[in-house]
């Protein structure tokens, strides 16, 4: 039995893309770039803000810094409100705390926006033991993140799993010595055949009810 299960936000808690779009593509078009389609946003799925803005539309490095403070800025008036919680994801969470299993989340998604989100949204939030997330002072690849939460929680990374949607979250739990479960009603996987290649996938999960009804089981 897994004694921590660690969590991505974007994806596998929330579908967070529509307002992700929104804010970029309103960025992008007031610094005269083309905006994108939303199905655009798979290719960047895992990348930091940054690094999307350069793949998805061409910026270059010192037009990062104004794009990274207006998307903040539209984030917080208009993107936050466009999350849609997956179902069954508040169940299938207080159903893990029931069983005693400790929860954390690890994003890429800045801690300032993510702690706002929990705080609306305090039915998820007060489900988990800690947070981890970005921090524009402090650098950390989501395999840094996965050790920090683990040793904030005095539990070993073999006996905890993180569920992602993406190859950068298997990636990242490979890396550490982590199994990993892929949230195939995500952003990023679209199949099982798509996860075939990591070694460390224990679980392919079709929706977030899943979270408990499958991991509860290894």
């Amino acid at each position: 039995m897994k004694k921590l299960i660690v969590i991505g936000f974007d994806g596998t808690i929330a579908d967070t893309s529509p307002g992700i779009l929104y804010c970029m593509n309103t960025t992008a078009i007031a610094m005269g770039y083309t905006p994108v389609p939303n199905e655009a946003l798979h290719n960047i799925i895992g990348v930091s803000l940054e690094q999307g803005f350069m793949d998805l539309y061409g910026m270059k490095p010192d037009e990062i810094e104004y794009a990274m403070n207006n998307y903040s800025k539209l984030y917080s008036m208009k993107g936050e409100e466009m999350i849609l919680l997956y179902d069954g994801i508040d169940e299938a969470l207080k159903n893990l705390k029931d069983d005693g299993y400790s929860l954390a989340i690890v994003t890429q998604k800045n801690q300032k926006f993510i702690h706002n989100i929990l705080g609306v949204y305090k039915n998820i939030g007060e489900h988990f033991d800690t947070v981890c997330a970005s921090d524009v002072d402090i650098e950390l690849e989501k395999s840094d993140m996965l050790r920090k939460v683990c040793a904030e929680l005095g539990i070993m990374e073999q006996d905890s799993i993180f569920v992602g949607d993406s190859y950068v979250d298997a990636l990242a739990a490979q890396e550490v010595g982590m199994d990993f479960a892929a949230a195939l009603y995500g952003l990023g996987f679209r199949s099982e055949d798509e996860t075939k290649q990591y070694q460390n996938c224990r679980a392919c999960l079709k929706n977030a009810g899943e979270i408990y009804t499958k991991l509860s089981k290894l």
